[in-house]
């Protein structure tokens, strides 16, 4: 219990024995609120017969207590890593795109023209702003005449995009970013970490052209 304290490692419950089903279920019920903590540790101790493991309880056992809470640490950061890059995934990720000129294959319905990644990955279903305006959304994207789902810094692809016109609301040489509204910003400044420079770099231009409008944008 003090090397517990000492490694500021916070104790729900200390029970002498082996794990029983009621420690699993007492355990599993705190999953919703923070996974991190669904943790027995069991030292000297292990799963009693009839006690079935559950997917949202991690149980660490081991007879040296050493071993023990360092593998409870080393879990627990790369476990805090991995639910940081799923929540990462849910959020849309910073894209810039160029038009490029004398590349239009089809004016509107949809809109299909030559565009180059400059930094991060472009998707399809990502929707596009353009001066901080959400204009259109990427419908399909073809690359070496294959269609593909996402698309990296540097590729040169063919981009359907609907609800545009180009000549209108887009022209060759504009540049576009996605879409990434305020609450989706201040999740992404948190989980920085994940990002690549470029994509970081993406942020503060989206940053700087939504508070033109709005000073406090995303603060």
């Amino acid at each position: 219990m003090t090397l517990l304290r000492e490694r500021n490692i916070p104790i729900r419950k200390a029970a002498v024995g082996n794990i029983s089903k009621k420690d699993i279920n007492d355990c599993e019920s705190n999953y919703e609120q923070d996974p991190l903590s669904c943790v027995i540790l069991a030292f000297n101790s292990d799963l009693m017969p009839e006690t079935s493991p559950s997917l949202k309880v991690k149980v660490f056992s081991n007879n040296i207590i050493y071993k023990l809470i360092e593998d409870y640490e080393k879990w627990k950061k790369e476990e805090a890593k991995r639910l940081e890059g799923s929540e990462i995934d849910r959020l849309t990720r910073p894209c810039k795109i160029e038009l490029m000129r004398n590349y239009i294959f089809r004016q509107s319905n949809p809109a299909i023209m030559g565009v180059e990644v400059m930094a991060g990955t472009l998707k399809v279903g990502m929707d596009l702003m353009k001066n901080g305006k959400t204009i259109t959304a990427v419908k399909s994207i073809q690359h070496e005449k294959e269609s593909v789902n996402s698309v990296e810094k540097g590729k040169q692809i063919a981009l359907a995009m609907e609800g545009v016109t180009i000549g209108r609301q887009i022209n060759e040489g504009d540049i576009l970013f996605s879409a990434i509204n305020e609450d989706e910003f201040r999740k992404l400044k948190e989980l920085k970490s994940h990002l690549s420079h470029d994509e970081i770099e993406i942020l503060k231009e989206i940053a700087e052209m939504m508070r033109k409008d709005n000073p406090l944008w995303g603060v």
